[in-house]
């Protein structure tokens, strides 16, 4: 047994080469095979489903952002009342709030009073309107739109007013 290794080392050896340009001219190549003249074709569809998988949560987050912020759900809502509070919130975004208590509620005697509409006034012009039916006694009637969200420029409730008739 000899410990002493002259020969070349078969895992050492480049096999990418052909039988003619290899180290040793005898060595064993394996045959052609069908096929073997193409080129590999980069692995894409896991990348293409990915690509749609993220463009279709990206366009339905968007859908969803537009629906809960733009889109009302309730359009024309007419209530009649009195003005208790008209007042300008706000830190950044300063808009104009308003508490309101509907004829309805003061007219039904079963019911014990529960609490005032709160509603947001988009324009400056509308709440300095309001403000002179504050604590008049003289009944208006406004018109609101209801949001599923807030909107830090519109106000600080989701219902926003959009017209008033004295």
């Amino acid at each position: 047994m000899s410990l002493i290794d002259n020969e070349k080392d078969y895992f050492l050896h480049d096999f990418s080469k052909s039988g003619a340009e290899s180290d040793s001219p005898g060595e064993f190549t394996f045959p052609p095979q069908p096929g073997d003249d193409r080129r590999p074709r980069p692995r894409r569809r896991g990348r293409r489903i990915l690509f749609w998988i993220i463009t279709v949560a990206i366009l339905a987050a968007a859908g969803a952002f537009y629906v809960r912020y733009f889109v009302p759900h309730t359009t024309e809502t007419r209530t009649r009342g009195y003005i208790t509070l008209v007042e300008k919130r706000g830190i950044v975004f300063k808009t104009f709030e308003c508490e309101m208590v509907s004829e309805s509620r003061l007219a039904d005697t079963t019911r014990v009073y529960s609490r005032d509409m709160v509603f947001s006034i988009p324009t400056d012009s509308l709440g300095r309107l309001l403000q002179t039916y504050q604590s008049t006694g003289r009944p208006v009637t406004v018109t609101t739109k209801s949001y599923y969200g807030t909107l830090p420029w519109r106000g600080a409730t989701n219902i926003i007013l959009t017209d008033i008739q004295p």
